[in-house]
């Protein structure tokens, strides 16, 4: 019989008997369907660029791409661009290093 420690009371008990009173308390406010996070599109903001008030960002978006505005924060980061190693250069200061110290 496997058993497992209870937070809630401090106790051992069987996986396959777990006591009503030992499960957490569930929330009537949470569901256990699973649902998607989405980003909405809606908005209430006034633009910094006409003052005009916007209640969607796509609207505010395509006034600043018309405006030529560049909208800044929410670029896709670039990927780091790995160094390129010059084997040679090494070589070379590692045989000088060497002459130098056998010198």
């Amino acid at each position: 019989m496997r058993e497992r420690y209870c937070r809630v009371c401090g106790g051992w008990h069987a996986l396959d008997q777990w006591p009503h009173n030992c499960l957490p308390e569930r929330s009537p406010a949470r569901s256990d369907l699973p649902a998607p996070h989405f980003v909405s599109d809606s908005i209430d903001i006034q633009s910094m660029h006409d003052g005009q008030h916007y209640t969607s960002k796509a609207k505010l978006r395509s006034a600043y791409r018309a405006a030529g505005v560049v909208e800044i924060g929410n670029e896709k980061p670039q990927p780091i661009a790995k160094p390129t190693t010059d084997r040679k250069a090494i070589r070379n200061e590692l045989r000088r290093v060497h002459a130098e110290y056998n010198a």
